[in-house]
């Protein structure tokens, strides 16, 4: 049975900051981004490599506007500098024993975590997802390797919610759980709520009536209007979304209006032309690069490579920063799978592994809303294996990018000339 009671669509984590003045929001991320420029400066190789190399000084940056003073930062580039710096790059900014913790990313990307968490940008997200204090709630994010579920634990703590850390996987028994506990709140990707709720209909729950969940926040994927419509109908639980990344944490949120992504506080968010680096005119399309404040693995004008817009308009909800409208689509060729973002580096990496491959393309599908990923593979010679050689791979997909996917040995010629090597052919309505 739901529980009744908590008004979940009204008031705030944080009132006083989320509801201020934008010109007090601007002065605040003003004396923030002067002490972390100022910290990473002294702290850090790779932070004090970019300003020099830009021939800037800490005193030169001490607006928003300043930022443009400096070049974007991207995974690559974290990627190439952790290669000759191992095994952050240079951009930690404390000492080793002040790191409690260190995530890998898929491509062996090594990001160092704070000793102690006080990041509030997804507590101030989950809170306008509904989460309140007392809820019990189902931490379906991977634990193992990466930070998001951390980062969501610390955050729901923060509000005063109990968590229940499944991870993912195993769905019967996550029904199970959710059951005995009566767990009201549910953490995850929008497929993997989508095969809960199946399960639980298969072992002849009563979505609507005898299953305890009512407030669901989503992240790592796309969420279609039309899943979440359908989830919402078939289930009665109300889904909202989120925009994060690993290195990032929180970059926009929905409030209960459901009407574009706020962008918390804490954080410089700019819409960027990614061939000038210069901020995009009112309301056009560019790339998201951000800033973060965190003093351990300080991120100045990262970009995400993920292209949006802003929204200025005011909402109903009563917050007043800005808005992002949606996630539009990317500036490479790299893309989200199942949350995890695969890159054309990675795929060249593992199919380099591999001899007998003369030409490759990984194409994304989706199938009732779930993505499936197929290598498509042509061979320089046909006296192969071709059972052992598909096997192989699938196994090196498993292991290099930490998704399943099927690949398909096709004729020399199937795969055109100048083919992007990550063909999404998902339809995201």
């Amino acid at each position: 049975m739901k529980r009744e009671g908590k008004d979940r669509k009204k008031g705030y984590f944080n009132q006083e900051k989320e509801t201020r003045d934008p010109e007090k929001r601007k002065e605040s991320l003003e004396k923030s981004l002067k002490a972390i420029i100022k910290h990473g400066y002294k702290n850090s190789k790779a932070i004090k490599t970019i300003l020099d190399k830009a021939g800037a000084t800490p005193d030169d940056i001490n607006t928003l506007e300043d930022l443009e003073k400096l070049p974007i930062t991207n995974k690559a580039d974290l990627l190439d500098c952790q290669k000759r710096e191992f095994p952050f790059g240079g951009f930690e900014a404390v000492p080793l024993e002040e790191i409690r913790r260190i995530y890998v990313s898929p491509g062996f990307i090594y990001e160092p975590g704070e000793m102690e968490y006080k990041d509030t940008r997804l507590a101030e997200a989950l809170f306008a997802s509904g989460f309140r204090k007392g809820d019990i709630i189902v931490n379906t994010f991977n634990y193992h390797l990466w930070p998001f579920s951390f980062m969501l634990d610390e955050s729901l703590k923060m509000i005063g919610c109990t968590v229940v850390p499944t991870g993912p996987g195993n769905t019967h028994m996550q029904v199970t759980i959710i059951q005995h506990l009566k767990a009201n709140g549910f953490i995850g990707t929008p497929s993997f709520l989508m095969t809960i709720s199946e399960r639980a209909e298969g072992m002849g729950i009563d979505l609507k009536k005898d299953f305890p969940l009512e407030t669901a926040f989503v992240s790592a994927e796309m969420l279609p209007e039309s899943l979440r419509k359908r989830l919402e109908e078939k289930t009665g639980i109300t889904i909202s979304q989120a925009y994060a990344t690993v290195d990032l944490g929180c970059i926009g949120y929905e409030c209960p209006n459901k009407n574009g992504l706020h962008i918390p506080e804490d954080v410089i968010v700019e819409i960027i032309n990614p061939d000038t680096g210069k901020k995009v005119e009112s309301g056009a399309v560019g790339e998201v690069v951000v800033t973060t404040f965190n003093k351990t693995f300080p991120l100045i004008r990262f970009g995400t490579g993920d292209l949006s817009s802003f929204m200025k308009e005011k909402c109903e909800c009563g917050r007043t920063s800005l808005k992002l409208l949606k996630i539009l689509g990317r500036t490479d060729q790299a893309t989200k799978i199942r949350g995890t973002f695969v890159h054309p580096w990675q795929t060249d990496e593992l199919m380099g592994k591999f001899h007998e491959v003369y030409k490759y393309q990984m194409v994304v599908t989706r199938k009732e809303h779930k993505d499936e990923i197929t290598f498509f593979v042509e061979l320089k010679e046909e006296l192969v294996d071709k059972v052992r050689l598909k096997a192989q791979i699938e196994k090196m997909i498993k292991e290099m990018l930490n998704l399943r996917g099927k690949v398909e040995i096709v004729p020399k010629g199937y795969i055109p000339e100048w083919h992007k090597k990550i063909e999404d052919k998902r339809s995201w309505e």
